[in-house]
């Protein structure tokens, strides 16, 4: 039986796993995650990668689907991180041809598809989406992860980027808003989400800009749900861990705009990119 392999690059770490043969999960005892230090040269980076890949033995007839931050060239398997803050080591490198030869696999069993895409193809697949539904993804963290999804294949929405109020829409809707404010209310730098919340001094106050971020979240999704008339929106990434403090005022505000359309949170959590990216090499 041929094996699928899906494989998440994120900023500090490679994720990889073998996809069970009905393509919609990762067993854990299948599953490998180790840190990468994306600021390294480039032999360290692609051998820890290799190294990660390598220990679930993949076959010469093994499958290999891996979502990878934009911006990529994700046909012929070419970075073009540079001004991202990561990876710049590789940029302009083969990364299909260079992994194929680490981990001894003809290049054509290696494909690529943007991760926030990966992330939407893999909730989409598991969760029953029809494939001619119109799907929005969005994954909040350190950044804006934004994809679309009406046929098979699930693309890169690049939202992170659109005009949104004063700026952009990840100013506004990931880790930073709350690391901005928490610097200016409290003198607090580096500071993330959890730790606001589960701070005595600062939960409540926070739980006041969670409420504004319910907003925010709304506006982009009203704002996309016009454009593209959507059937859904898939929530991901670190911050939906927090849902329960935004979400129903999300829904509430979507509700009496009159939109039509299901707000569900990922079920797959960080596998949905690895089993989102597998599905490429089976015309899903």
């Amino acid at each position: 039986m041929r094996q699928y392999l899906g494989i998440d690059i994120g900023g500090s770490h490679i994720s990889a796993g073998l996809v069970t043969a009905d393509g919609k999960d990762i067993p854990n005892r299948q599953l490998v995650r180790q840190p990468v230090n994306s600021h390294a040269v480039k032999e360290e980076i692609l051998s820890a990668w290799a190294d990660c890949i390598g220990s679930l033995k993949p076959s010469a007839t093994s499958l290999l689907g891996i979502a990878m931050p934009a911006p990529f060239d994700y046909e012929r398997g070419i970075s073009l991180m540079v001004e991202q803050g990561k990876y710049q080591a590789l940029y302009e490198v083969n990364v299909k041809e260079e992994l194929a030869d680490r981990l001894g696999l003809p290049s054509g069993n290696i494909r690529f598809i943007n991760d926030a895409a990966a992330f939407l193809q893999g909730e989409a697949q598991v969760a029953g989406w029809k494939k001619e539904e119109r799907l929005m993804g969005l994954t909040f963290g350190t950044g804006l992860g934004g994809a679309f999804k009406s046929g098979e294949l699930a693309e890169d929405g690049a939202l992170w980027s659109i005009p949104f109020k004063e700026g952009i829409a990840e100013d506004y809707l990931s880790t930073s808003f709350f690391s901005r404010w928490a610097k200016e209310r409290f003198g607090q730098t580096g500071i993330g989400l959890k730790p606001l919340l589960e701070a005595e001094e600062t939960r409540a106050e926070t739980l006041e800009m969670l409420a504004i971020f319910a907003g925010n979240l709304a506006d982009l999704i009203e704002m996309q749900a016009k454009i593209r008339e959507l059937d859904g929106v898939v929530l991901g990434g670190n911050m939906v861990k927090a849902a329960d403090h935004f979400l129903p005022r999300v829904r509430e505000l979507i509700d009496e705009r009159g939109l039509q359309l299901a707000i569900r949170i990922s079920q797959l959590g960080e596998k949905a990119a690895m089993i989102g990216a597998a599905s490429i090499h089976r015309g899903i």
